[in-house]
C-alpha cells in the first residue's frame, strides 16, 4: 500500500488547527471548572475557645447578651448534641482530619516545647476543599504545632493570620510564615480588631470565588482581657464582657457577608472547642455536668449553630449525635469531593440533617471517647474513673464518678444518677461496643508529626487510659 504524504503547508495548517483545538479544549475545561467552583457555597467556621454550652442566649443563658449569635441561631439550625474533645488541640486535630484525635495520634494539648504537631501525611479539611476550587484561610488560634513545619500554610491554608509561639521570642502574630508582631497574651482584646480586619479582608478579596474561612477565636480562654469597647458592659463580670466581644466579632463577619451580597451562598458554622473552665467565676455548661478537662457532658458537649439560607431551615433544631469530626466529610459532600479513601475517617456527612431530610437511622448511633466513655442513644457508660476538671470554685466540690457508671442522658442529662445496677444488659452491650471500637482504632491509628527528640505524646498514662477495661 502506498502511503500518501502530507506536504509542508498542509501539515502546518493541520498542526495549527490541532493546537487551536487543544487551547480551546483547555480553556473550556478551565472555564467549566471556574463556573462549577463558583456555584459552590462559601464556608465560614467560627470556633471559640473554652465556651460552655450555657454561654449563649440561644442555648439558655439569661445573664449573657449574645444578640448576633442568637440571630444566627434564629436564621439557622441548633445542634443540641454536638461533641468535641475535652481540650483544644485534640478538637482542632479532629476538625482538620475528620478523625478522633486518638486516631490521629495526639490527645494532649500541643505546646511548643513538645516539638510535635499535625502530621504532614494527614489530608486536611482545607486541602480537600482546595481540590474543589476553594481559597482557604485561617485567622486566630492554630494550636496544632508551633514550629514552621506545622504552620497552617503547610497544611492546606492559602492564608494565615494568627498566633504561634516561638521558643526564643515567645507568642507572636504571624502572617503566613512571617512573624509580624510580638505580643504577651493572645486573649488580649486589643487583638480582636486585627483578627477581624484580616478575616473581613479575606472575605472581600475572595468574594467572587468560593472560600473557606476558619475563624479560630482565642476567646474566652483565660486570661480574660476584654477589648476597651466591652469592659464592664455585661452582667456577668469580665467573662461576660469577653462573651459580648465574641458576639460582636460574629456580628461583624455576618455584616461583611451581607455587605458583599454573599450571605445567601455561605454556610456559617459556630461552635466551641470544649466545655468551660470551672473553678473560676466564668463559663457555664448549662444543664450538663462539669467542664473542660473531663469527659462528662459539660466538657465534651458544646453549642453548635449552622446557618445556610435556602438549605437549612430557619429556627430548627437537630437532636441527633453529631460532632466536630463530621465537618470534614460534610464539607466534602457540599464541595462534591471525596474524603480520603486510604485511611479511616470517623466523621460522617451530616448534610441530610442540615437539609432536614428523613434518615432511616441516625448517622451516628454512638459517640466514643476511646477508653473513657461511650454514648449509645440515650445511654452513656464510663469505662474509666472520671474526675472533675479544674479546681473547685463557685460550683463547690464536684464529685468523681467511678468506672462502670451508667447514665440515662434523656432522663438525667446532668449525669447525677448511676443506673448501672438496674441495667446490666445495657452495661455489657456498651462495654462490648467500646472494646470493639478501641481494638479497631488501635489497628488503624496514625502518628502525630514529630521532630527528632520529641517526646512520644502517648505517655504511659495515656496508653493506660486508652486500654480496654
Amino acid at each position: 500500500m502506498t502511503r500518501k504524504l502530507i506536504n509542508g503547508p498542509m501539515r502546518y495548517r493541520i498542526l495549527r488547527l490541532g493546537v487551536r483545538s487543544l487551547i480551546c479544549a483547555v480553556l473550556f475545561a478551565w472555564t467549566a471548572g471556574v463556573v462549577e467552583a463558583a456555584d459552590k457555597p462559601n464556608i465560614v467556621v467560627f470556633l471559640t475557645d473554652d465556651q460552655g454550652y450555657g454561654d449563649l442566649g440561644c442555648f439558655g443563658s439569661d445573664s449573657l447578651e449574645t444578640p448576633n449569635i442568637d440571630r444566627l441561631c434564629k436564621q439557622g439550625m441548633k445542634f443540641s448534641d454536638f461533641y468535641v474533645h475535652q481540650r483544644c488541640s485534640p478538637t482542632r486535630l479532629a476538625f482538620m482530619t475528620g478523625s478522633h484525635a486518638h486516631r490521629a495520634g495526639c490527645t494532649k494539648v500541643i505546646y511548643n516545647k513538645d516539638r510535635i504537631g499535625i502530621h504532614a501525611d494527614e489530608v486536611t479539611t482545607p486541602e480537600l476543599l482546595k481540590t474543589a476550587g476553594y481559597t482557604t484561610g485561617i485567622v486566630g488560634k492554630w494550636h496544632l504545632g508551633e514550629w514552621d513545619a506545622f504552620n497552617p500554610t503547610r497544611h492546606g491554608f492559602d492564608f494565615f493570620y494568627g498566633f504561634m509561639i516561638d521558643l526564643d521570642q515567645g507568642t507572636g502574630i504571624y502572617r503566613n510564615l512571617k512573624r509580624i508582631e510580638s505580643i504577651k497574651h493572645k486573649t488580649d482584646g486589643k487583638h480582636s480588631p486585627k483578627l477581624l480586619d484580616a478575616a473581613i479582608g479575606f472575605i472581600k478579596e475572595n468574594k467572587e470565588r468560593p472560600f473557606f474561612l476558619y475563624y479560630a477565636s482565642p476567646l474566652p480562654h483565660t486570661p480574660w482581657i476584654p477589648n476597651e469597647l466591652f469592659k464592664e458592659t455585661s452582667r456577668r463580670s469580665t467573662y461576660g464582657d469577653v462573651i459580648r466581644e465574641i458576639d460582636w466579632q460574629v456580628g461583624e463577619l455576618m455584616n461583611a457577608l451581607d455587605e458583599h451580597d454573599i450571605a445567601e451562598n455561605t454556610l456559617f458554622v459556630f461552635a466551641s472547642d470544649n466545655g468551660p473552665v470551672l473553678g473560676i467565676d466564668g463559663g457555664d455548661a448549662g444543664p450538663y455536668r462539669d467542664g473542660k478537662w473531663t469527659d462528662f457532658e459539660g466538657g465534651i458537649r458544646v453549642p453548635c449553630i449552622m446557618r445556610w439560607p435556602g438549605t437549612i431551615k430557619p429556627g430548627s433544631t437537630n437532636p441527633q449525635i453529631t460532632g466536630i469530626i463530621d465537618l470534614l466529610p460534610t464539607f466534602c459532600a457540599i464541595a462534591e469531593v471525596d474524603p480520603p479513601g486510604d485511611r479511616v475517617i470517623d466523621g460522617r456527612s451530616i448534610l441530610p440533617y442540615m437539609k432536614s431530610e428523613k434518615v432511616e437511622k441516625p448517622i451516628h448511633e454512638s459517640f466514643i471517647v476511646p477508653g473513657s466513655m461511650i454514648r449509645h442513644g440515650q445511654w452513656k457508660l464510663l469505662v474509666r474513673d472520671l474526675k472533675p476538671g479544674g479546681k473547685s470554685g463557685r460550683e463547690g466540690k464536684r464529685p468523681s464518678a467511678p468506672a462502670g457508671s451508667l447514665f440515662n442522658l434523656q432522663a438525667d442529662p446532668g449525669e447525677t444518677q448511676d443506673v448501672s445496677a438496674d441495667q446490666p444488659a445495657i452495661v455489657a452491650d456498651l462495654r462490648c461496643r467500646m472494646n470493639e471500637a478501641v481494638s479497631e482504632l488501635e489497628a488503624n491509628s496514625r502518628p502525630i508529626g514529630r521532630f527528632p527528640g520529641a517526646d512520644d505524646p502517648k505517655t504511659k498514662k495515656n496508653r493506660k487510659n486508652r486500654s480496654k477495661q
